[in-house]
């Protein structure tokens, strides 16, 4: 029917759909710009911020000193969420154990875990605190962390570290179990000799 309308008519219904729909055509155009071009900012800004703090972590490898300490500022104030920053983080901690200073390597780790970086490293940083936790015969929360440790690449490591903290606890039939259980996520392709010799070493164990 609109075939027959003259041209004032046509005119008249575009002024009226203007009028009725023009603003929300206008602010859903400038969304979908405002949404592209921040986008583009975001990924470049993303890109621009991991390629700096991978040139600071770099440069914190190769440097000593009070030189080491200022670059680990920057990347603590500039970049605190990066992966980078948690590198630099789980590096103090294995200083201050090489130190013998486990209290300090462990405020380290648990700094680092509360970056919640991705899952694999998340979970390598909760193995290095159960270690920590149970050389500071803090074997309950040791095994509470281990219990949050996801990733099927550490199941193996998890279930002989229980196994340990259950001797140092001379609970044998749970270290049994964890050392047969970590033997049979290590699978029969694989030689792991000293979990192999808790094995032996437990089996046929008595409790105390």
């Amino acid at each position: 029917m609109s075939d027959y309308l003259t041209d004032e008519e046509q005119l008249d219904k575009l002024k009226n759909w203007w009028v009725n729909n023009g603003t929300t055509l206008v602010v859903v155009v400038v969304v979908a710009v405002v949404a592209v071009v921040g986008w583009r900012w975001y990924s470049e800004h993303r890109d621009d911020a991991v390629a700096r703090s991978s040139d600071l972590y770099a440069d914190y490898l190769k440097a000593t000193g009070a030189e080491r300490e200022t670059i680990e500022g920057t990347l603590a104030s500039e970049f605190p969420d990066s992966s980078y920053h948690v590198f630099v983080l789980l590096r103090d901690a294995k200083a201050m154990v090489d130190e013998d200073d486990v209290n300090g390597a462990l405020a380290e780790l648990e700094a680092a875990l509360a970056l919640k970086p991705d899952a694999p490293l998340d979970d390598l940083i909760r193995v290095r605190i159960a270690r920590l936790q149970q050389q500071l015969d803090q074997t309950d929360a040791a095994l509470t962390t281990l219990s949050n440790v996801r990733s099927l690449g550490f199941r193996a490591l998890v279930l002989e570290l229980k196994g340990d903290i259950h001797m140092t606890r001379n609970e044998l039939d749970l270290a049994r179990e964890s050392y047969a259980a970590a033997m049979a996520e290590v699978g029969d392709g694989t030689r792991r000799p000293i979990l192999e010799m808790k094995v032996a070493d437990t089996a046929g164990a008595d409790d105390a």
